[in-house]
C-alpha cells in the first residue's frame, strides 16, 4: 500500500512523462470519528475519511505559463494516469498567465531538516480509541447534567479523533510526507427552562488524550457559563468600551488575516492593502506565526508548495510587517515567501498561517475590567457582518454589563458596531490570559469604545 508522500510522486512523475513542463502534487489521507452522546447514551457515531491526489500541471505558452489543477480519490496507476491525462489537457486550452510560478525553485527543506523534523515530530497514529472516545463524552455529559439542577437539557457531548496524513511531491524533485493526529472534546447544555433558557458550551482540542482537559473539567465550564447567562437582558445603547474574551478575541485574528492576505492584497479587497510597515496597533501589540511551538496544532516544515515554513512576525510594536503570501503573490508584492501557501485537493493555491500567537500582556482580565466605569464583556459573537473592503464591523453579541469595575449582569440581544481599523487602532489592553485554540493563541482583548446598539431608551438599564 503506497504512503501519500508516494502517491504523490507517482502523480507528478505521469505528468512530466506526458509532456508536463512542471508539476506539483498534494495527497491527503484523513480519518476521523466522530461519537456523540445525548441523555445518557450514544446518540451516533461517524467514521469518515477523506483520501486523495490533488494536481497542477503547467505547461509552457508563447505567453508565459498555463497551468489547471484536479483531483482524484481514485489512487491505482490508471487513476492516477487519468488525472494526469486530463489536468495536462486542461493545462494546454487554459489561459496563460505571465505571473504564474511553476512549482520549481522553491526554498525548499533540506533532507538533514526533514530528518530533524520527523525526530520531534514523529508519525502520529490514533491517540484515542472508540472505546476511550465513548467514555469521554458520555462522563462528559453525565457530570454537566449533575453540577447544577438548573442545568434542564443537553444538546450533546462530542468525542472525536483521528490522523491526517499528507504527501507533497514537486516536479523539481523535492518530495516529503507528513502526519498528526488530534482528539477534541465538546459539550453544549441548557440551562433554565421556557423563555428562560440559556445555552453556552465549552471546547477543547489537542494533540493527545494526554494533552486534552478532563471530561469534568469541560463540564464544568460549560454549565458555569450557561448559568451565568440566565436572567440575561438587553443594555442601554451607547459608546462603552468592550472586552473581547479570549474565544471572542479570536475572531479578531482571523479579520487580520483576512486582511493581510497577498491575494486580496491584490484585488484590492483588504481594508489594510495599503497599510504594509504602517502601524496599525498600538505599540505594545505583537503577533507571529510560529510553524513549530510545542503547543500548536499547525506545526508543520512545509507549505502547499513545498516552500520551508519560517518564524514569522506579521505586527511588530503594532506596525504590519508582512503581508500573507504564496510565491505567486509574493512574486507580485515583491516579498519573501516564508511558508504560507495553503493546498487541498481540489481548487488554486491560498494563504494562511500555522500557530498564529498574539502575544499576552501583563495584567489580568479582572485588573483590565476593575478600570472600566460602564462597558461591555463579549462571550458570545452572532453572524458575520464584516466588510473586508471597508473593514465595516457589526456583529450580535451578548455577554456581561460592566458597571464600577465589576461584572453587574448577563445581556443579550445586542449588536457592537465599528470599523475594524479603528478597532485595531484603538486596541487599550491585552490580558495576560494567554490561551491556545487549536491553531491559534490569544488573550483577552479590550478595546476603547464601540457602538452597542441595545435598548433605544437612555438612562439607567439596570
Amino acid at each position: 500500500m503506497h504512503t501519500p508522500k508516494e502517491h504523490a510522486i507517482m502523480a507528478v512523475e505521469l505528468a512530466m512523462r506526458l509532456g508536463a513542463d512542471a508539476a506539483d502534487a498534494v495527497s491527503i489521507d484523513d480519518q476521523e470519528t466522530n461519537v456523540t452522546a445525548r441523555k445518557g447514551r450514544i446518540e451516533a457515531i461517524e467514521q469518515q475519511r477523506q483520501h486523495g491526489v490533488g494536481l497542477r500541471v503547467f505547461v509552457e505558452t508563447r505567453h508565459g505559463p498555463a497551468f489547471a489543477t484536479a483531483s482524484t480519490s481514485d489512487l491505482s496507476e490508471a487513476g492516477l494516469r487519468t488525472l494526469a491525462e486530463q489536468t495536462l489537457a486542461m493545462a494546454r486550452i487554459s489561459e496563460p498567465d505571465p505571473d504564474a510560478i511553476p512549482p520549481v525553485g522553491a526554498e525548499h527543506p533540506s533532507a538533514d531538516a526533514l530528518r530533524a523534523w520527523r525526530a520531534r515530530h514523529p508519525l502520529a497514529d490514533n491517540p484515542w480509541t472508540m472505546e476511550q472516545a465513548r467514555e469521554a463524552a458520555l462522563a462528559c455529559e453525565a457530570h454537566a447534567l449533575a453540577y447544577d439542577s438548573r442545568i434542564t437539557n443537553s444538546e450533546g457531548a462530542h468525542a472525536a479523533f483521528g490522523t491526517t496524513r499528507t504527501g507533497y511531491a514537486a516536479s523539481d524533485g523535492f518530495a516529503a510526507g507528513d502526519a498528526r493526529a488530534s482528539v477534541s472534546l465538546s459539550i453544549s447544555l441548557v440551562a433554565g427552562s421556557g423563555d428562560a433558557m440559556q445555552r453556552d458550551h465549552a471546547w477543547h482540542q489537542a494533540a493527545s488524550q494526554e494533552s486534552l482537559r478532563k471530561p469534568e473539567a469541560l463540564a464544568e465550564e460549560a454549565a458555569e457559563r450557561a448559568l451565568k447567562r440566565l436572567g440575561a437582558t438587553e443594555m442601554a445603547s451607547g459608546r462603552y468600551p468592550v472586552v473581547f474574551e479570549p474565544r471572542v478575541a479570536s475572531s479578531l485574528l482571523g479579520h487580520l488575516l483576512g486582511a493581510i492576505n497577498g491575494r486580496a492584497v491584490l484585488q484590492q479587497r483588504s481594508f489594510l492593502a495599503e497599510s504594509l510597515h504602517r502601524r496599525i496597533f498600538p505599540e505594545m501589540v505583537h503577533i507571529i506565526d510560529d510553524p513549530d511551538h510545542a503547543q500548536g496544532l499547525g506545526n508543520r516544515l512545509f507549505d502547499g508548495e513545498g516552500t520551508r515554513c519560517r518564524r514569522c512576525t506579521l505586527v511588530e510594536h503594532g506596525e504590519l510587517r508582512t503581508f500573507l503570501v504564496d510565491r505567486y503573490a509574493a512574486k507580485r508584492l515583491h516579498l519573501p515567501a516564508l511558508g504560507h501557501a495553503r493546498r487541498g485537493l481540489t481548487g488554486d493555491i491560498s494563504v494562511g498561517t500555522s500557530n498564529l500567537i498574539c502575544q499576552p500582556g501583563n495584567r489580568t482580565p479582572e485588573a483590565i475590567i476593575g478600570d472600566i466605569e460602564r462597558g461591555l464583556l463579549v462571550t458570545e459573537l452572532i453572524g458575520f457582518g464584516v466588510n473586508p473592503v471597508t473593514g465595516d464591523y457589526s456583529r450580535g453579541a451578548a455577554g456581561f454589563l460592566i458597571e464600577q469595575g465589576q461584572i453587574r449582569r448577563p445581556v443579550q440581544g445586542i449588536t457592537i458596531a465599528g470599523n475594524l481599523a479603528t478597532m485595531f487602532a484603538e486596541l487599550a489592553e491585552l490580558g495576560n490570559d494567554l490561551t491556545w485554540f487549536g491553531t491559534s493563541a490569544v488573550p483577552t482583548i479590550a478595546l476603547k469604545h464601540m457602538t452597542v446598539a441595545g435598548q433605544t431608551r437612555s438612562g439607567n438599564d439596570a
